[in-house]
């Protein structure tokens, strides 16, 4: 229990007897709109809805789609980087001097490394540029296109914050959908028993990797493919679902729409959802992109729902926030880190929030809009 009386609802996990009669059978069945409770045989599920007042409770509870609310988190994700809290990436403020177009530059081994076979795409820097010509030739002379200019900034733009990002998203769902509110999360026609951050590799070619030469020569590296997080969704039924905001810059550029999400003018947002249309149609998809190493329930863990307070006192959480993060990171977070995460927190609590309290995922499309941004060089089949 929190401070201010909240409290979270985790979902049932393991059920073995009847809510009404006690009777233990193998053969349970949940109530098919709230989940939580279990009946041995309809006459025991009609027993509880007229007599034990489960009618009462069970009305209450609405569910709704990750399938449908993907996009909006995705959304927010890509505002969270929009803040001004988080120091602008030195590929987004200086000139682009070489020309790392896909396609036809090489990657090259990744200077002050020891293993010639550690090579990404060199992105050299030089000369500091003011934002107004971000995306502009001025900022990268030598690229192929417009598009090809447009889609390296986003690239640079969606580099890095992938525990970051996954976690406050995490967090935001377990306030949203699992305190006092009568609303709760489902894949399909089954509920989410389970949610969290999953930890290991993606699977990615050297030729979509980035690497950054700072103009005094010091190197950056982009992203690491080898100390990736993602999201992970488990249904009661066992399902296993990915949702993943962190592999556009590696050149994995499916996003959705945002115009029916949010109000802001973005456009697009990174986001794969591998869903059980993708693993049907691609089998084996996700054990061929993702090696999990390890993996850490965000719905369940007793300090996540400890923190969980009222919006003008959610900095007070932040300590334990910062405690959680930094014992599953393995290091300290830096300042920069604690700079923006109580913002990045806070602002997705109240959006999220907001969402639901006003049911807006009602007027949001049950197919979202959806594509890939390919290179030049490339087609859906060569993917």
């Amino acid at each position: 229990m929190s401070a201010n009386g909240f409290k979270v609802h985790i979902p049932l996990q393991r059920v073995e007897e009847c809510y009404t009669c006690k009777k233990k059978d193998e053969k349970l069945s949940f109530c098919s709109k709230c989940w939580n409770r279990v009946y041995c045989s309809p006459g025991c599920q009609t027993s509880d809805w007229k007599e034990g007042g489960h009618k009462k409770e069970c009305i209450k509870v609405q569910t709704v789609d990750v399938e449908i609310i993907y996009p909006f988190l995705a959304s927010l994700c890509y505002l969270c980087r929009s803040l001004s809290i988080t120091k602008p990436h030195p590929g987004l403020t200086h000139r682009i001097t070489n020309s790392p177009n896909p396609g036809v530059t090489l990657p090259e081994p990744i200077p002050g490394s020891n293993d010639s076979e550690d090579q990404a795409m060199i992105v050299r820097l030089d000369a500091p540029v003011s934002p107004q010509i971000l995306a502009t030739p001025t900022w990268w002379p030598t690229a192929l296109s417009e598009k090809v200019r447009n889609k390296m900034r986003r690239r640079i733009t969606f580099d890095g914050f992938d525990f970051h990002l996954h976690w406050v998203v995490c967090f935001a769902l377990i306030d949203a959908f699992y305190t006092e509110q009568k609303i709760r999360l489902k894949y399909k026609s089954h509920p989410i028993a389970d949610f969290g951050l999953a930890h290991g590799k993606f699977r990615v070619t050297c030729q979509d990797r980035l690497a950054y030469v700072l103009p005094d020569g010091t190197v950056q590296r982009g992203q690491d493919p080898d100390d990736h997080w993602w999201i992970y969704f488990t249904t009661m039924k066992g399902e296993e679902l990915i949702l993943d905001f962190g592999v556009y810059t590696w050149n994995m550029a499916m996003f959705v729409g945002t115009e029916p999400y949010v109000r802001e003018p973005l456009v697009m947002a990174p986001a794969v959802f591998f869903n059980r249309m993708l693993n049907k149609n691609v089998p084996n998809i996700t054990t061929q992109l993702y090696t999990e190493k390890e993996r850490f329930s965000v719905l369940k863990d007793k300090d996540m729902a400890s923190a969980i307070l009222d919006y003008p006192q959610l900095f007070k959480a932040m300590p334990l926030c910062f405690k959680w993060a930094e014992d599953k990171l393995k290091r300290k977070l830096n300042a920069e880190e604690k700079e923006f995460l109580p913002h990045w927190i806070r602002f997705m609590f109240m959006r999220v929030g907001d969402a639901m309290n006003e049911e807006q995922w009602k007027t949001w499309p049950e197919i979202p809009p959806q594509g890939i941004d390919i290179d030049p060089n490339e087609s859906l089949r060569t993917r």
